[in-house]
């Protein structure tokens, strides 16, 4: 074990320097990755990333925006600001579903998350490392956001869905749909052999649609739909079968275009109310030159009728 960390320790120095993470403890850093799409429709931003804050503000961030208790120092570890990064994104990415509330109220609202080291080869799990906790494993992470940063957001809805899940023991709904699921269509992925990791994958996988190797396709529409509705209809990205586009520039590109219609009706419109604001101005303002002019004619009349007046006796 003391091996292993003295390995991982050896690749994270490696990875810090090739993103350029030698800065001081609290700065930002640039990080070539960050424009990749892992997520390409998600909720509208209630609580934007500032690549400003430090890593202590964006700990905290979480723990008071979402409701968690963090644990570990490696969220306070500039190293890790990239996985910061996205695992806050992707909290800010699902806030406007029910699926963080559910979590809470099934974890009893004492729910951690726990940035550290696990035991093993997983990334990650759910109460095993710490109890009722979310443990993430920080070094093989960032290893891994290196090839693939959707990974970092899939696995991180995976464990959620194990703590979403901690009452399957009751045979609440959802469990029911899902097992009947799994019966007809069996493993998802390339991970898992039971009903519980299956639902983390299916679920994780419907949040991060960019992470490398998704298995959601046509075929598959057993799945998405059960985990659509484990998110309140909410989807993530395009229908399956529709073309998945995990390039920002590009998906920048197609918002353009798919709003310039009607960004144009808008143009049109403003221009139109300008103009008619433009011409209602210009006719106020010549009623008020017209009243000046004939308040000034007015005074000369009165003023020549008062010079041309007989004087007094």
């Amino acid at each position: 074990m003391f091996i292993s960390r003295v390995a991982r320790a050896f690749v994270v120095a490696a990875l810090a320097i090739g993103l350029g993470f030698a800065a001081g403890p609290q700065q930002a850093q640039a990080d070539p990755l960050s424009e990749k799409v892992i997520i390409p429709a998600p909720c509208s931003a209630s609580n934007p990333y500032d690549p400003a804050m430090s890593m202590t503000e964006l700990r905290d961030g979480i723990a008071q925006n979402w409701g968690f208790q963090m644990v570990g120092s490696y969220w306070t570890d500039p190293t890790y600001r990239p996985l910061v990064k996205v695992i806050w994104q992707t909290l800010d990415a699902i806030s406007c579903t029910p699926f963080l509330d559910t979590v809470h109220a099934t974890t009893g609202g004492q729910l951690s998350l726990n940035a550290t080291v696990v035991s093993g080869w997983p990334a990650g799990d759910y109460g095993l490392t710490k109890g009722n906790s979310v443990s993430l494993d920080f070094p093989q992470l960032l290893t891994s956001y290196q090839t693939d940063p959707g990974h970092v957001a899939r696995l991180f809805v995976h464990e959620l869905t194990h703590a979403y899940s901690l009452n399957r023991g009751d045979n609440p709904s959802y469990w029911v749909d899902f097992n009947r699921i799994y019966a007809k269509n069996g493993r998802f992925s390339n991970y898992g052999s039971d009903a519980s990791e299956v639902m983390s994958e299916v679920v994780g996988f419907y949040v991060a649609r960019c992470a490398a190797n998704n298995p959601y396709a046509p075929s598959e529409n057993d799945y998405y739909q059960f985990a659509k509705k484990i998110f309140g209809g909410k989807e993530f990205g395009p229908a399956l079968g529709q073309p998945l586009v995990c390039d920002s520039a590009t998906l920048a590109a197609q918002d353009e275009a798919k709003y310039a219609p009607a960004k144009a009706v808008a143009k049109a419109v403003s221009d139109q109310r300008a103009a008619v604001e433009q011409q209602q101005y210009a006719q106020a303002q010549a009623v008020v030159e017209a009243l000046a002019k004939s308040r000034e004619e007015a005074r000369r009349q009165i003023e020549s009728a008062q010079s041309s007046a007989p004087a007094g006796p």
